[in-house]
């Protein structure tokens, strides 16, 4: 009888409810906390100066940095631009952050 929960036991139901190919169990880095362990730290600037010059405000910089905003397209050309980098380097960060937040939503069991 179905009850209208998915079947977590079958082989379909442990294949769908695996990480997706190319993600582990564990939850991939914000793309924030890259742009600072691996560009904004080692540069020295602050979060101030870095923001002037991507032309954005300190406060979204801020809420970037600290995993409580994404990157968008418009953010990822500006930090390519600045960092000599590519923009799908910073959105393939994000989409694989999102990518596995949306597989932990779909595995979390359904009340």
């Amino acid at each position: 009888m179905f009850d209208g929960a998915p079947d977590r036991t079958g082989p379909v139901a442990r294949h769908f409810f695996a990480p997706p190919p190319g993600l582990s169990g564990r939850t991939p880095p914000h793309p924030g906390h890259m742009l600072q362990s691996r560009f904004l730290a080692p540069s020295g600037m602050t979060q101030g100066e870095l923001a002037r010059r991507l032309g954005i405000s300190r406060r979204r910089l801020n809420e970037l940095l600290n995993g409580r905003r994404g990157i968008t397209p418009d953010t990822a050309l500006r930090l390519a631009v600045h960092f000599r980098t590519d923009p799908w380097l910073w959105t393939a960060w994000q989409a694989s952050f999102d990518l596995h937040a949306a597989w932990r939503q779909l595995r979390r069991p359904q009340r």
